[in-house]
């Protein structure tokens, strides 16, 4: 059966273990060794999910069907994973909807908004992440006084930004500030990690990105927390390989070091 937004389930999960996806487990095995897809999404467990969306007036038409087609899927496949469910939020609307956990509560949620006004991301990304930083770095400090277990009970944070082009604000100066108190912080690694999801093909966006995603650490000397993804409609099927890079780039380096490749579906 093939749901209303387009996609087949059946197509999302054919590159799971049992299957004969040869080309998932090809490029599975490149990056994160000999994990299955299954065991690498098991890896959202640990993780809060949250999507930024940009409903920008250049998102119109096509390219927000687009976003709300590949939102749906992805919010079926991570709340699989994600016991408490998906947030998301926009860049202008002030729609912030959490634990979400199902397609139709996607589309319900874009029914109500219509893209509208500039692409500020580098503020929308400062506004969530100065909360959340506020948050671990305040529980560190309660840790170090003596309580236990209080860091370890805030969950890392895994942003993943749809986009269709170059913002009209700085991004770079907020995601450095954050890596670099994540750093003086001594946080993991892992401890927040941004993917950006480009939808359209505008090569200047997809300059601007792939700088975020190649140039912040050996520019900054910071750890890296960017990865992007090129995103193309290709007949309707999410890909093992796709399914992948956008939900694992911005938290675990080996799909990240696969290396600005276009991943499509």
């Amino acid at each position: 059966m093939i749901p209303s937004n387009g996609f087949r389930h059946t197509d999302i999960y054919a590159a799971l273990p049992g299957t004969r996806s040869i080309r998932a487990a090809e490029y599975l095995q490149a990056p994160i060794r000999r994990e299955s897809l299954e065991d690498a999404l098991e890896t959202l467990r640990k993780y809060d999910t949250v999507f930024v969306i940009d409903d920008s007036s250049s998102m119109r038409g096509k390219r927000w069907q687009d976003t709300r087609h590949a939102l749906s899927s992805l919010a079926d496949v991570t709340a699989k994973y994600d016991a408490d469910g998906i947030d998301i939020c926009f860049l202008n609307h002030k729609t912030f909807v959490s634990g979400v956990r199902r397609s139709s509560t996607v589309n319900r949620v874009f029914d109500r908004i219509q893209p509208t006004g500039v692409t500020p991301i580098g503020g929308k990304l400062e506004e969530l992440l100065l909360a959340y930083l506020d948050k671990i770095e305040k529980a560190k400090v309660r840790e170090i006084a003596g309580e236990s277990n209080v860091t370890t009970a805030i969950k890392p944070v895994n942003y993943i930004v749809l986009t269709d082009g170059a913002p009209t604000d700085d991004p770079e100066d907020v995601i450095v500030m954050a890596a670099r108190r994540l750093d003086r912080g001594n946080f993991p690694i892992t401890q927040v990690g941004i993917q950006f999801v480009q939808i359209g093909n505008s090569l200047l966006a997809a300059e601007f990105l792939k700088e975020l995603d190649d140039g912040l650490t050996s520019n900054h000397g910071i750890r890296d927390i960017v990865d992007t993804t090129p995103f193309t409609m290709t007949g309707g099927v999410l890909t093992a390989e796709m399914l992948t890079k956008i939900l694992l780039g911005g938290i675990n380096r080996r799909v990240d070091r696969r290396g600005g490749r276009s991943v499509m579906y």
